[in-house]
């Protein structure tokens, strides 16, 4: 079928369009629209509470990279020479220590059971943006001692009474106020509370940080451990390269990155995603093919008095059967861009009004790939529901289409 033909039947098309219902047109377009929002807005919410997780791990409990103690040890020993190894390493930003020791904290008639952590504010501040989620106070000081920072569900609401509270808290703490800190080796002191901090990461939020010289006060002596050791990766650098330096050099045969950590922990829920993707992209377009087929195959039945005239006059079959399905095209186009516009003002929206439950916050995580890809899909799908009744249509006997 040469170029001329193909002009012929998209003319055609295009008439019929301009002629025809323009409600019908109007909601076949709203239609096919609808379905490729749905077929992207479940995938890429998905996807945006799959990355808002790896995040919060990565920025609250983790790192780029975990080192955790050798096979059958507590702690990493020799701190300050495995640190320096560490940081010397190429594609490591920065690492930092954590220690943390079970306690009991005590504000007015408030007792809570808690971990405190101890880290090194500085490195701490390289590897994790806590510092930047100061809510009310100040981060810790490199030498501080006697102060503290709490995560916002420790400090708690004082208009919450303590048995409507979801998470227990000390009920109201503000920045200034002391609060008594027993750790369970027997050591007790009071804390004045530096800062309050809202990551929006539970396990973080209900968790208390004090300074690595505290922590030594705490102990009783110079601190040369660590029950893990959180790092940051420099730019341009994996976290298996990194990983991998790190095993070879022999920091520890304990090395994880956030995917490693991720695919045990969350793996199972992040595979239900796909399965909920799946289906949802399986049933859109579904949706759009029968309702693309079903619009075509009653304009052709309501055409066939039609068809068989311009049969009768010598116009080929084919431009006859094009003519439809570059119906179906037209519309399926229209369709996809409404679709694409709906989608992107849906994430643009979500962007800045993020749907924020206590264990994390959902964004619509959209690529452009994701666009193309579900276009071509939902066009591909187009096309073969108006052509195949444009095809049966186009091959009926002229005198058959006459008396139609």
């Amino acid at each position: 079928m040469g170029k001329k033909e193909l002009k012929v039947a998209f003319f055609l098309a295009w008439r019929s369009l301009r002629r025809g219902s323009r409600s019908s047109a109007i909601l076949t377009i709203l239609i096919v629209g609808m379905c490729f929002t749905n077929m992207i807005f479940l995938p890429s919410l998905f996807a945006g509470i799959g990355q808002t997780i790896k995040t919060q791990i990565v920025d609250y409990e983790v790192g780029n990279v975990l080192v955790s103690p050798q096979a059958g040890e507590q702690y990493i020993t020799d701190l300050d020479a495995t640190l320096d190894l560490i940081n010397s390493m190429p594609g490591v930003e920065r690492a930092t220590p954590h220690y943390a020791k079970g306690a009991t904290l005590k504000y007015r008639q408030r007792i809570l059971g808690s971990s405190i952590r101890a880290i090194r504010p500085t490195d701490e501040k390289s590897v994790s943006p806590i510092y930047e989620k100061m809510i009310a106070g100040s981060y810790l000081g490199e030498g501080d001692t006697g102060e503290i920072i709490i995560g916002k569900i420790i400090a708690g609401d004082p208009t919450i009474p303590a048995e409507e509270e979801f998470y227990s808290s000390l009920g109201g703490v503000r920045v200034g106020d002391s609060i008594t800190v027993e750790f369970g080796n027997g050591y007790t002191k009071d804390y004045r509370v530096k800062g309050i901090f809202s990551t929006g990461w539970t396990s973080s939020d209900n968790s208390a940080l004090i300074t690595w010289s505290d922590m030594e006060l705490v102990e009783g002596g110079s601190l040369d451990k660590a029950e893990y050791i959180t790092l940051k990766t420099k730019p341009g650098y994996s976290e298996k390269f990194v990983k991998d330096e790190l095993v070879s050099y022999g920091v520890s045969s304990q090395v994880h990155t956030t995917d490693d950590l991720l695919s045990k922990a969350i793996g199972s829920v992040l595979q239900s995603f796909d399965i909920i993707n799946m289906v949802s992209l399986i049933v859109s377009i579904i949706i759009t093919t029968v309702v693309l087929f079903i619009v075509i195959t009653i304009k052709t039945i309501n055409s066939r008095k039609q068809i068989g005239i311009l049969r009768a006059i010598g116009v080929d079959k084919e431009v006859i059967m094009h003519n439809y399905g570059f119906q179906v095209i037209i519309l399926a186009t229209f369709g996809i861009m409404l679709g694409v516009t709906l989608a992107v003002l849906l994430a643009l929206y979500l962007s800045y009004h993020p749907i924020v439950t206590p264990e994390w916050s959902a964004y619509m995580y959209l690529t452009p790939m994701d666009l193309v890809s579900n276009s071509l899909i939902l066009f591909a799908a187009a096309i073969v529901a108006g052509y195949v009744p444009a095809y049966q249509v186009s091959r009926e006997e002229i005198q058959s289409s006459m008396r139609a």
